[in-house]
């Protein structure tokens, strides 16, 4: 597992992608997606991210409230996550910023257990928790789909997220389960609203939530949309709630495209770098202890 590549596509401010794309939903109107057995649109095969956008608008990018932009915070028109506490909330996330520098990060590094989610082989950033977002790369997401339960098998981590479908909205969210029994991807519980699946997830475990670069609490309620748009395009809208965090709900807005398969990530068989880290890191206060205890 590399460290620093797989830090640099975390921070996911590496380049601007292609614009998200707020006309897709008026063109949906106007395409009709090949159906299932059942009658609903084929969501199902191979799909990836169509690029690599910042989640925020850059402060050197004016702000484009209406059609594309080259970042996916979609509302507020300002393209920032409303944020109660900027700094608060960032806390871990600049943490994380100086441990992928190089530089010493104690937090981070007194045991396996409080090395990165990332470093464990546990999650990758939202690579599968909602809002799913590109990592930059490992970005294939296989999509499974039966009248009864929508799958997506994501290719990063390999993580699964198995959704069940219900008549509509209320009975599905009658079905989430105690906020007891949190999980790294979240509850998801899913219906129809004409072509659109929707999606909505509930406890997302803490400790997820934390090392997102989309903050969240134990709290917090998101609501996927998953519309074709086009034989090309699956269009990916997620509204965040997050009262504890945010000031206001927030959307995101992204888009898939046609992928071609998923490939084995094999993260625990080659994750020399958590030994080597940790190792790394023992000899560095080693070697300090002993420079300490040579003054006189």
């Amino acid at each position: 597992m590399r460290r620093v590549a797989a830090g640099a596509a975390c921070l996911a401010v590496l380049a601007f992608g292609p614009p998200t794309v707020s006309a897709a939903l008026a063109q949906a109107s106007a395409y009709v997606p090949p159906r299932t057995a059942d009658g609903r649109p084929a969501l199902g095969g191979d799909w990836t991210h169509d690029g690599d956008p910042p989640i925020e608008r850059p402060d050197d990018v004016a702000p484009a409230p209406d059609g594309p932009k080259p970042y996916l915070v979609a509302d507020p028109p300002d393209g920032k996550l409303p944020l109660r506490d900027r700094a608060a909330a960032m806390a871990w996330r600049d943490k994380y910023a100086v441990y992928m520098s190089g530089a010493p990060e104690p937090d981070f590094t007194l045991g396996v257990d409080t090395l990165p989610n990332r470093d464990r082989c546990l999650m990758a950033a939202n690579a599968a928790a909602p809002p799913m977002t590109s990592q930059g790369y490992n970005d294939e997401y296989q999509i499974v789909e039966t009248a009864g339960f929508i799958a997506i098998s994501v290719e990063m981590m390999h993580e699964t997220r198995i959704i069940p479908v219900f008549r509509n909205r209320g009975e599905a969210v009658k079905a989430h389960g105690p906020q007891v029994l949190q999980r790294w991807t979240g509850d998801s519980v899913g219906w129809w609203e004409g072509d659109t699946f929707v999606v909505e997830t509930v406890n997302i475990n803490v400790r997820q939530g934390a090392q997102s670069a989309m903050p969240m609490s134990k709290d917090v309620t998101i609501v996927e949309r998953f519309t074709r748009t086009s034989e090309k395009e699956l269009l990916y809208r997620a509204e965040v709630t997050d009262p504890a965090i945010y000031t206001r709900p927030w959307t995101l807005e992204a888009r898939f495209k046609p992928g071609r398969r998923s490939f084995e990530y094999a993260c625990h068989e080659g994750n020399y770098g958590l030994v080597g880290i940790l190792e790394g890191v023992r000899k560095t206060e080693r070697d300090a202890a002993a420079k300490r205890g040579r003054k006189p």
